[in-house]
């Protein structure tokens, strides 16, 4: 007779668990193989990539599924208390419960990466590559809320009193949590309104700089300086945004000061060669202007005012222009003047 270790329990049925715990990880191991072989035999008759997709999704799924029930089923050939009973059948319904999201959830990274990457990378219009992580996300966590919704039921809770407790509560999380949903409603309100994309240059309370990310709660925005500034998406609804990106052209107002020597001959070519120069450069718009502006305190002061297309050359192209100038006037013997004070000493 053998002998009984504990709840009628003898040395030959804990022997026999122990076997059915080692078929059933072999099982575990080998189930997902012969699933994966005989789906494939099936998807490679197909020309969509849409079941290899599914398939990818649910091979390690299919695997813990395999062994957590496969566990349970060897327990219950032992004499347990019915507690003990009841958890082992609660923790194997959860636990696929929550294998299945797991699997819901790959097959929506998988159709991201799959079908929306490619489509987001040609498109030109630079908000979805921010869209689409958000909405990624977003199912995703519906789909573990109704997994846990409906574990939460198959263990025995009570879903409606649950949910209403959860309304009650969700009201006071609300009042609490104001300003973060009113960050993801200005998140909403920028998607839709589209102020601005991801890589444009914009200012924002002073900020000056590239979008670099939009997310649901903030903004991030890379200033010229190299910083990342963070700023809430409430900010974004309430005050007005500058899209620099947006200018077709950007102004240039300089001014060249020439000392007071110069004649007046000299200063009127000075201005026709100025807007030669302008006129020459293909990438100043054509409605430029120079004009013999003031009679500085130490100098006469041309002043240049041009755009230059497109605004993200526009340091380049100002670059260009005051080396031309520079050189066309030192050529021409054009002196140019800067800040000087004479003073004259009284005789005693």
């Amino acid at each position: 007779m053998d002998t009984v270790l504990f709840s009628g329990n003898t040395v030959q049925d804990m022997l026999f668990v122990a076997i059915y715990i080692a078929i059933t990880f072999a099982a575990a191991k080998v189930v997902p193989l012969i699933f994966g072989w005989l789906a494939k035999t099936v998807t490679s008759k197909t020309k969509t990539q849409f079941d290899d997709i599914v398939l990818e999704a649910l091979h390690k799924p299919i695997f813990w599924t395999v062994l957590i029930w496969g566990i349970d089923q060897s327990l219950r050939s032992l004499v347990l208390p019915e507690a003990v009973n009841r958890i082992s059948r609660n923790v194997a319904t959860v636990t696929t419960l929550m294998f299945a999201a797991w699997a819901m959830s790959n097959l929506i990274t998988a159709l991201r990466k799959t079908y929306l990457d490619p489509r987001v990378e040609k498109s030109e219009n630079r908000m979805d590559d921010q869209l689409v992580p958000i909405i990624e996300k977003s199912l995703k966590v519906v789909v573990w809320v109704f997994a846990l919704l409906i574990a939460f039921d198959n263990i025995g809770f009570d879903i409606v009193s649950l949910l209403t407790g959860l309304g009650i509560g969700g009201l006071a999380l609300a009042m609490a949590a104001k300003d973060t949903l009113a960050n993801v409603f200005g998140s909403v309100t920028v998607f839709a309104d589209r102020p601005f994309q991801v890589d444009d240059v914009v200012n924002i309370k002073g900020f000056t700089g590239t979008i670099v990310e939009l997310g649901l709660r903030t903004c991030r925005l890379k200033t010229f300086e190299g910083t990342l500034v963070t700023i809430p998406n409430s900010v974004l609804v309430g005050g007005p945004i500058e899209n620099l990106s947006k200018r077709e052209a950007r102004k240039q107002v300089a001014t060249i000061g020439l000392v007071y020597g110069t004649s007046s001959e000299a200063l009127e070519a000075a201005i026709a060669a100025s807007k030669a120069i302008l006129a020459e450069h293909p990438k100043v718009r054509d409605d430029f202007a120079v004009r013999f502006n003031n009679f500085g305190g130490s100098a006469l002061e041309l002043q240049l005012i041009f755009w230059v297309v497109p605004p993200k050359e526009f340091l380049d192209v100002v670059n260009d222009v005051n080396l031309a100038i520079k050189r066309k006037f030192d050529a021409e013997g054009w002196e140019m003047a800067f800040p000087t004070m004479t003073i004259y000493q009284a005789k005693a």
